[in-house]
């Protein structure tokens, strides 16, 4: 389990600087509509934003390696690390750091920590059909139509936030997705998992996840978007966890530990997120474009 926390640690790292970097990007690209897939063509020829794609395809690898060692449950969780970073490089970046957004951050490392603290270690089989996937795809259905209908339909900071929850919820299935890789590569080779609907789908979610979190950095400060990400992730991943996989959240002695652990660590998030709106935009980027003319590349 210390490898799975570790691998996990170090995800949430690359995470959090990849955040920060396409945050400058997404501020000055042409503003867009969400979903729009010019945003996504514009942003690929901007320096900062591939710096950033490269510490999210590293973020992306180790978390593969992450969920196929230890349990979903456990490693969403832990991922929530990342908005501590972004907190971090705000900092080395010279900007004052609020003693509010400090408190928020360690409230997210004190809470992670009871969370983890209590971590069961039993581990379970993965299922490879699709019957088995059926409820958890529901629900992580269900949670992306209603955070992407309130990105669609509402303006302002609540859609950046509502946008940064549907770019967590389909990082998080992907994430559970791609916990299969390892069960099928195993079972049929590469051949079978070239060939298997998880690896598609998990593609499929982790490509719709990055234009809705591009979107989502576009819309509003990084505080907002990210902060929304991080709480919804861990959330989606944990139910996936149990309903698809029976990973137990904790035993009868430890459940309570552990939910207060999450509880601190969700409003740690929150928090975080609230306090890092109005000084974060002005650390990663200048306002986004309003005009007909597309920035230049940093």
């Amino acid at each position: 389990m210390t490898l799975t926390i570790t691998v996990a640690l170090l995800a949430a790292v690359c995470f959090g600087v990849a955040s920060v970097l396409q945050h400058v990007g997404a501020l000055r690209a042409r503003r867009r509509s969400p979903l729009h897939p010019g945003l996504m063509v514009e942003l690929a020829r901007k320096r900062i934003w591939l710096l950033g794609v490269g510490a999210q395809v590293a973020g992306v690898a180790l978390h593969l390696f992450a969920v196929n060692i230890g349990p979903l449950s456990v490693v969403q969780p832990v991922l929530t690390v990342g908005l501590v970073v972004a907190l971090g490089l705000q900092r080395l970046s010279g900007r004052p750091v609020t003693p509010p957004a400090l408190l928020s951050a360690g409230l997210v490392v004190f809470g992670l920590a009871v969370f983890l603290a209590a971590t069961p270690g039993e581990q379970v089989s993965v299922p490879v059909d699709a019957e088995g996937w059926a409820p958890g795809l529901l629900f992580a259905g269900g949670a992306l139509a209603i955070a992407l209908s309130g990105g669609l339909l509402l303006r302002g900071t609540a859609r950046c936030v509502s946008l940064g929850a549907s770019a967590g919820v389909l990082m998080a299935t992907s994430a559970a997705l791609g916990k299969a890789w390892g069960a099928v590569l195993g079972a049929d080779g590469l051949v079978g998992l070239a060939g298997s609907w998880q690896l598609w789908a998990a593609l499929a979610c982790g490509a719709g996840g990055a234009l809705l979190s591009q979107a989502a950095f576009q819309a509003g400060p990084l505080g907002g978007s990210l902060g929304a990400m991080m709480a919804i992730d861990p959330v989606v991943g944990v139910g996936l966890g149990m309903v698809v996989f029976g990973e137990p959240f904790a035993t009868e002695d430890t459940a309570p530990v552990r939910l207060v652990g999450l509880a601190l660590t969700l409003v740690g998030v929150s928090l975080l997120a609230m306090v890092q709106r109005g000084g974060t935009e002005g650390v990663v980027g200048r306002p986004p474009v309003r005009g007909p003319r597309t920035s230049q590349g940093v």
